[in-house]
């Protein structure tokens, strides 16, 4: 006498804290200000454009001092793991289980892809500086004057082709983030927008080992940034 197989019973969900507020207003602040540097070029808003691109440079600035001393997850010793570790994640997210592919963060790949394009605006934000646009935008950087026109010129090459880098990297990441919302049933947008997500309730416990920093140092940090940038640029044009 045979017996049906009973099905297993679904593991239920519970909701965890998973990113601070700082982290979340540099995601989507940087969105806007990328949005907007890109905007402004197609409408041949040079002004708007500088603004744009001073804000990517503060923006950058923060998420730097961020992941040194900011949340635990925030941290990049937290998620730039090794060659190995990147490979083996990645073999396993095609069948890979929620136990297996859920991090209390940045999973190893993702972690890659957040410094890869950091690097990429950081490059963007500082190549402006050094920019000069005598065509029909008639716009100097503000540390034009202080280089040389070799290091002018690069820059200028750098800034009107590093551009095409960010453009791949943003399609890869926004790809990844709708194969996670599709294909893997993790709604990782969600979380960057509350802070939150589901996840199994025997996987919590890695989320209750997260050491949040305090929002209001992370938005002192940022006014810090922004006085740093508006400063400089400030005593750059003299």
């Amino acid at each position: 006498m045979t017996h049906a197989s009973t099905p297993e019973k679904p593991s239920s969900e519970t909701k965890v804290k998973l990113w601070d507020f700082p982290v979340r207003l540099f995601h989507w602040a940087l969105v806007v200000a990328v949005v907007t540097a890109w905007w402004s070029n197609q409408q041949v808003m040079i002004d708007i454009h500088a603004i744009a691109g001073y804000s990517v440079l503060t923006l950058v600035i923060f998420r730097i001092i961020w992941g040194f001393v900011g949340s635990s997850n925030a941290r990049f010793a937290s998620f730039l793991a090794g060659p190995k570790r990147v490979l083996g994640y990645a073999a396993k997210v095609p069948k890979g289980t929620a136990a297996e592919l859920t991090y209390a963060g940045h999973n190893p790949a993702g972690g890659w892809m957040v410094a890869v394009l950091l690097f990429l605006v950081a490059v963007q934000a500082v190549s402006g500086l050094f920019t000069s646009e005598d065509t029909f935008l008639f716009f100097d950087g503000p540390l034009v004057a202080y280089a040389s026109s070799d290091v002018a010129s690069t820059m200028n090459w750098i800034h009107h082709n590093n551009i095409n880098l960010i453009y791949a990297a943003v399609g890869l990441h926004v790809f990844a983030a709708f194969f996670y919302l599709v294909v893997k049933r993790e709604n990782l947008i969600t979380a960057m927008i509350t802070g939150a997500r589901k996840v199994p309730a025997e996987l919590a416990g890695m989320f209750a080992k997260i050491r949040f920093a305090s929002p209001l140092l992370g938005i002192g940090i940022l006014v810090l940034c922004s006085l740093l940038v508006w400063g400089g640029v400030t005593l750059a044009r003299g």
